[in-house]
């Protein structure tokens, strides 16, 4: 457990980066927790010192215990958890990003293949095709393997004519 909190508390250069700050900071809110002869607790300022994985009260140096002992334990593993989570959704928001990015450029690549001005760029979603089906960055679903094939075929013997747009201007 210790290596867990050096690991996600310290830099390369094993000195406190910002999760170490965030622990700190969950520390001083809740003050010193080692249990007082009235019932209380001590309430008193601690520090987190992540390389050593402890937490000592600067009120009573008997109040020390290691982060991931009881009664810090909870608090240093919450921001902990709280951290990856939000690693997680980061990472999670990233992908979407990247996944939408590729689909505008396929979309915009079949777009031009099928002669539309005007459509909507389709995430593929995860996983493998259906047997002979390849996915419509332009309609949202899945396709025939040779549908795009098909379709520049029909647009090819139209009387389809390309507007440049940029001779209005």
């Amino acid at each position: 457990m210790a290596t867990i909190i050096r690991e996600m508390c310290l830099d390369e250069n094993d000195r406190p980066n910002e999760n170490a700050a965030r622990v700190q900071a969950a520390l001083d809110r809740k003050g010193c927790l080692f249990p007082t002869r009235s019932g209380g607790c001590c309430g008193a300022k601690v520090v987190f010192h992540p390389l050593a994985g402890t937490v000592m009260c600067t009120a009573n140096r008997k109040h020390f215990c290691e982060a991931c002992d009881e009664p810090v334990d909870e608090i240093v593993f919450g921001v902990i958890d709280q951290i990856n989570k939000e690693e997680e959704v980061s990472e999670e928001e990233e992908k979407r990003r990247a996944a939408q990015k590729q689909a505008e450029r396929r979309a915009k690549e079949e777009a031009k293949t099928l002669g539309l001005a005007d459509y909507t760029a389709h995430v593929r979603p995860d996983g493998p095709a259906p047997g002979g089906k390849t996915w419509s960055f332009t309609r949202g679903e899945w396709v025939r393997e040779d549908f795009l094939r098909q379709q520049q075929q029909m647009v090819d013997k139209s009387e389809y004519v390309e507007v440049d747009s940029n001779i209005y201007e």
